[in-house]
């Protein structure tokens, strides 16, 4: 396999994803990984699968272009995450999904695999474009993109192929910002249990003069689901934080950790 001799020979779309996988093994202990079962079913290149597999876990390495594998000494077994996963149910301590939820259109189903393979207490970590920041705001209002000087993606670049390929996947046609994923992962037994922080973006900070209006009538509409269904206020108090979270509204990146219900 070829060496990663630094985060420079990493593509820049992933460079955010790749260090907080660097932080978030550097914040777990050796002991941790021992005979965890990892599985990463967008390994790409392979790096983040290698950064699990030095700190001692048991990793699987999937993806829907196997050969692209350049840094991870394993096997990459090929997948395609727009069908139902060929695993059984309840085999992973950790699944990684990195960059790669934006690109399927049928994100409920892609969350009901991944809940389903995960065993019970087990962590999703899902890293993607952050569409709940303040730029990504301002860029929907401006032309419906990530960012407001890039174009959405349109027939000619929505699919991406490998060469000699006729499979691909959509790039970025599908991006869901934080409450929608909340939303869908809840449904599958997946609580968010941290928003990790990622680098900040200038544009979402000059656009802070509106986070009173933002809190205002996130307010508002926590108010309004705790009057009709008191029951359920924790879920509208968690919408409401996420929707007032200074790190979502000013980072580039969504950091997001889900654990698994016992009881799933």
């Amino acid at each position: 396999m070829a060496p990663l001799n630094s985060l420079a020979d990493i593509p820049h779309t992933r460079i955010n994803a790749v260090r907080f996988f660097q932080t978030w093994i550097a914040n777990h202990s050796r002991p941790f990984f021992h005979n965890k079962a990892v599985y990463d079913f967008s390994a790409g290149s392979g790096y983040i699968a290698n950064l699990f597999r030095q700190a001692g876990a048991n990793v699987k390495a999937f993806d829907l272009f196997p050969d692209q594998n350049q840094y991870a000494d394993l096997a990459c077994a090929y997948v395609d995450l727009q069908q139902p996963l060929p695993l059984g149910s309840a085999v992973a301590d950790v699944v990684i999904c990195s960059e790669t939820i934006e690109c399927i259109p049928d994100q409920n189903a892609l969350f009901t695999e991944l809940s389903r393979v995960l065993k019970p207490g087990g962590i999703l970590l899902l890293t993607t474009a952050n569409p709940s920041s303040l730029r990504s705001r301002f860029s929907q209002f401006i032309q419906e993109s990530e960012h407001y000087s890039t174009a959405l993606p349109n027939e000619t670049n929505a699919m991406v192929r490998w060469p000699g390929e006729s499979r691909g996947y959509f790039s970025k046609v599908f991006i869901i910002g934080i409450l929608r994923m909340r939303t869908l992962a809840a449904l599958q037994g997946l609580r968010l249990r941290q928003v990790h922080p990622s680098p900040v973006s200038s544009t979402s900070c000059l656009l802070l003069f509106l986070f009173p209006l933002i809190w205002f009538f996130s307010w508002k509409a926590y108010r309004k689901g705790v009057r009709r269904d008191p029951e359920n206020r924790s879920i509208y108090g968690e919408m409401f934080r996420l929707n007032t979270s200074w790190t979502v509204l000013t980072g580039k990146h969504l950091n997001l950790e889900f654990e698994k219900s016992v009881h799933a």
